[in-house]
């Protein structure tokens, strides 16, 4: 057969469907240029078989001709990494090559080259993710201590943290968790790390450092495990931190997992805090930076783990990571840090338990600590302890939200001295060391994620949990947060506030 460019331009052995493909991906749209549908099926970790079918402009197909081609015989992470760049340089040449040789083309133009190969490229991405999802994605046999992979949200933390695991001579795998995210906003052009926005910009990213990536799709877990405890939680009266659970019950056991899969040796995420040992234990602890320090959201996290974590930006500052990123050239080294609850991309709470739990809400006495009314509140998830503005009363001193009372759709207000306590009760423990080991000791007690710890001491433990007593007082504490139990800047327990108190009553 004649291999000069004209005949490649015509003649595409790989088009057509591939029977019993192992995963099948989709992209395009017509109006933008085109269609296409490519499939793979694997032997070993090796890509043996590729087949699609496209529709649309002469470009599209021409990039499905050229990508099924080159990833036939490639192990899947070479296949994980190559590129739309790459595609796109592929696509022109030919282009080029068959119109310099006499060939004609109808809408296969240069400046449809980008748009073709960006579609080919989500197309064979679809396809990965596809086989995951169908349990036909290669396993690896032997885990390798110098592979890592690395969790992609497509912000910089993360992608700093996957330049600074590839520049120690690891072999990197980014992943992705596409994760479920509120249907009601428009995610796409979010920059909540449930998008499809931020999914392309962590590919784009690993595919700049020559790094393969991956995504896989956690949709229901995530709704059932994550989101489903944080409604529960609201309707419960409960203030719950959904990036703790996340952390905990969810993230790190998915990625041990997934780990495992990928034949990694390590796990590496973007996240402020740091990983030591002492007296040959393992514990997480604060980041340098006192500002960002994330170890407060992990205290759920097996310890287990600790041995296969690395945390690259915990010696770092935010500023440091910026600049670095920037100067590395990766495209979301300006990307805005994202404020919201990921699943809830408007940050709108209210509008969201709305949407999940309508029967609940509804209009309700606002009263102070002694039972008396003072008002009327709009549906009592609406409003979060020590809250003070939007209550919609007058006093003449100001007024915050005590505790909420869902089976009386109450919401109790009382002066800012109502809010301090001094005694948790905390439930869900998750220890580092023994409780034993704690008893007597000063410890420092963080109960909120912005705020500072306080001395205090461990009280008291028991099958329901443990009661902590502080030596100062901590306001605005809600049941359903997580109490974070430090010793040294050492994270040496943790647990979910359960009750509260102001003296040495019963919680």
């Amino acid at each position: 057969m004649d291999d000069s460019p004209r005949d490649n331009f015509n003649n595409h052995g790989n088009m057509g469907e591939l029977s019993l493909p192992d995963g099948t991906g989709e992209s395009g749209d017509l109006g933008c240029g085109g269609v296409i549908e490519l499939q793979l099926r694997f032997d070993g970790e090796r890509i043996v078989a590729t087949g699609f079918t496209a529709s649309g402009s002469r470009a599209v197909i021409e990039a499905g001709d050229i990508l099924s081609a080159a990833l036939e015989g490639k192990g899947w992470r070479e296949g994980a990494a190559l590129s739309a760049a790459w595609l796109e340089s592929s696509l022109r040449d030919r282009m080029a090559a068959v119109r310099n040789d006499g060939g004609g083309h109808d809408d296969a133009s240069l400046a449809a080259a980008a748009n073709a190969a960006g579609f080919a490229i989500d197309a064979l991405h679809g396809a990965l993710e596809d086989s995951f999802r169908r349990g036909r994605f290669p396993q690896a046999g032997v885990t390798r201590s110098d592979t890592v992979l690395v969790a992609m949200s497509g912000g910089v933390d993360s992608s700093a943290a996957c330049l600074l695991e590839r520049d120690r001579g690891r072999n990197v795998v980014g992943v992705t968790m596409r994760l479920w995210s509120d249907p009601e906003c428009a995610a796409d052009g979010s920059q909540s790390c449930c998008s499809p926005a931020a999914i392309r910009d962590a590919r784009a990213v690993c595919h700049s450092l020559g790094i393969p990536h991956l995504t896989i799709d956690y949709r229901d877990q995530f709704l059932d495990v994550v989101v489903g405890d944080f409604v529960e939680s609201y309707a419960a009266g409960w203030t719950p931190n959904p990036c703790a659970r996340c952390n905990g019950s969810f993230r790190f056991p998915e990625l041990e997992r997934l780990a495992g899969l990928l034949g990694a040796g390590r796990i590496a995420t973007g996240h402020y805090a740091n990983v030591c040992a002492v007296d040959g234990r393992r514990f997480i602890s604060r980041g340098a930076d006192a500002a960002k320090d994330q170890s407060y959201m992990l205290w759920d996290v097996e310890s287990t783990i600790l041995d296969r974590i690395d945390f690259p930006l915990g010696g770092m500052e935010k500023s440091v990571t910026r600049r670095m990123a920037r100067e590395a050239g990766l495209p979301v080294h300006d990307r805005p840090e994202s404020q919201e609850v990921c699943f809830i991309p408007d940050n709108d709470y209210r509008r969201f338990l709305r949407s999940q739990v309508a029967t609940v809400f509804g209009e309700g006495m606002i009263v102070d600590t002694s039972g008396s009314p003072v008002g009327l509140h709009t549906g009592y998830m609406d409003y979060t302890i020590g809250q003070r503005h939007g209550l919609g009363v007058s006093a003449p001193e100001p007024l915050y939200v005590i505790s909420t009372d869902p089976e009386q759709n109450q919401v109790v207000v009382g002066g800012r001295e109502e809010l301090a306590v001094r005694i948790l009760a905390i439930g869900q423990v998750n220890c580092f060391v023994s409780a034993r080991e704690l008893v007597g000791r000063k410890l420092q007690i963080q109960a909120r994620y912005n705020s500072q710890p306080v001395d205090g001491r461990l009280a008291e433990t028991g099958c329901d949990g443990w009661t902590l007593h502080l030596e100062d007082a901590v306001y605005g504490v809600a049941k359903g947060q997580s109490a974070v139990i430090y010793l040294d800047g050492n994270v040496v327990a943790g647990g979910i506030i359960t009750g509260s108190a102001r003296s040495s009553r019963t919680v």
